[in-house]
Parts: C-alpha cells; structure tokens; sequence
C-alpha cells in the first residue's frame, strides 16, 4: 500500500535542513513502492539521490541558503526504516481493515547544530550543539490520507527539551506519472527546546545587544507543504518541494525573530531520485 511509507515519515517542511531531508525521500519511497513490478519483491526498499534545498539559514531566520545535499533512504517493510536524520521501528502494525491500519513505535532523530559564526544574527548567543531526539510515533492510514502524531526528547544535550508534532495530509494521483502529496502541520515545544533556541540570557544580551527574554514552552509553529513527483520510468523519478511554516507564540515574539529574523519561514527543493 503506497500510503504506508508516507505516513511513518515527516511530509511537512518546516525544520532546519537535516530534518528537510525525511518529506523527501518519504514522498520518493512512496513512489517507488507504488511502482513496483507485479511479482518483484518489495520487502526492502533502497533509494538513492541528490538534489538542493533552499531554506533559511537557522530557525526564525529571514535569510536563506542554498545547500546541496546527497541522501539515503532504507526500508524493510512496513517494519524498520532508515531516512535522513530519523530512525524507525514499527512495533505495532495493526491492519483493521483493507483501508485502514495503524501503526507505532519509537524512533530517534537528528537536529543538526547553530553554530553562533553560521551567521551575523547570531552573534553573542553562543553555540547551539546538536541533538539527537529519542520518541515514539502512533500513526493512522485511511486510503490516501494519513495523521500522525509524535513526541521526543533530546538526549545529546544540544537542546535537552521535548518537542511534539501532530501532521495531516493526503497523497494524489494526478497521472500514471505525476504524483503530489499534501499537509498541514504544527509543533508544540517546552521550555528547554524553546529557551535554547529562542530565549536571551542576560549574559547573551550584554554581548549580542537583544534585550533579555525568556521563552516558555507552547505552540511553536504551524505550517503546510506540498510535493510534487514526476516518474521517469520505472526507477527514475524527480521531485520538487515547497512549504511554509509561521512561528508562533514565544517564538514569533523573540527578539532574535522581531528584530533580526522572520516568523515567516519558506522552503523548496528539487532533487532526482534512483531506486534500486
């Protein structure tokens, strides 16, 4: 069921690059399980590609990057997967009916770093590391439309909070080879994953010049993304992204976001894809 890699996987865009890199080779692997030859086994999928993704250059940021990127995605069924910066394992599969399944299980993911010299705006707040999540996801499947809600919590010491995610969308068939997938998303963060990233530490405010803030745990974003596939044969296929995400509560009103950056955050992408 080509819907099944969908769901398990991250369709919106509305994070740093790294985590960019799931809703694209979620929608690909999609694709190439709906591909698949009558008779071929499809009990592991490989995909292999390159591409770039424009995007800003640090959450609330209103200037953007251009970055090049190679990726892997690997699945063994419906059971474990390995995609960008996130892990998974479903343990729970439960098939209710021949359009409706529900799966869940844990997995970890990867945040990549904000070091203060990656840009001007930074400076004086210091050094962000990055993070690897651990957290578990329950997902819902009904025909071409999935929900899926997740929750993890840093263990690497980059930010040391929880952040949950809730996401819908719904996939299309437009031809035999164009293919387009649709979401809407939002994020709640705590303190620490908010305090990192968006407070002002009164030591931070001495040397970067932003007044001193303190921001709470709360709704963090909210967004919506749309892909579009295009087969080129069999195992070829090129893929354009798109999305928008707006900052919101402690983190739109930061002083990093009000006076140096954006609650506005867009994002595209282009990138060609092989699957073996």
């Amino acid at each position: 069921m080509p819907v099944m890699l969908a769901f398990r996987c991250r369709v919106s865009l509305r994070s740093t690059l790294p985590l960019l890199i799931v809703p694209v080779v979620c929608l690909i692997a999609t694709q190439a399980r709906a591909q698949s030859r009558e008779g071929e086994s499809d009990d592991w999928q490989v995909m292999l590609g390159a591409g770039a993704i424009y995007t800003p250059d640090y959450e609330g940021s209103d200037e953007f990057e251009l970055q090049p990127f190679p990726f892997i995605s690997v699945a063994y069924r419906d059971i474990a997967y390995i995609r960008g910066p996130e892990i998974g394992v479903n343990l729970i599969r439960l098939q209710v009916s021949d359009d409706f399944s529900i799966k869940a299980g844990p997995f970890a993911r990867f945040r990549r770093d904000r070091p203060e010299k990656r840009n001007a705006d930074l400076r004086g707040l210091g050094d962000v590391d990055f993070a690897v999540e651990l957290g578990g996801a329950v997902a819902l499947e009904y025909k071409q439309a999935f929900v899926r809600v997740s929750l993890a919590k840093d263990v690497a010491g980059g930010h040391d909070g929880l952040v949950g995610e809730g996401e819908a969308g719904v996939r299309f068939n437009l031809s035999d080879t164009l293919i387009a997938s649709a979401s809407a998303s939002a994020s709640w963060a705590d303190k620490d994953y908010m305090g990192t990233y968006f407070s002002v530490t009164a030591a931070q405010a001495a040397r970067s010049g932003l007044p001193v803030y303190r921001a709470e745990a709360g709704l963090k974003d909210v967004g919506a993304g749309l892909n579009l596939s295009y087969m080129l044969g069999r195992n070829w296929m090129v893929t354009a992204i798109g999305g928008y995400s707006r900052l919101m509560g402690d983190a739109a009103d930061a002083p990093l976001v009000v006076q140096r950056g954006s609650p506005d955050q867009w994002r595209g992408g282009l990138f060609l894809a092989y699957r073996f």
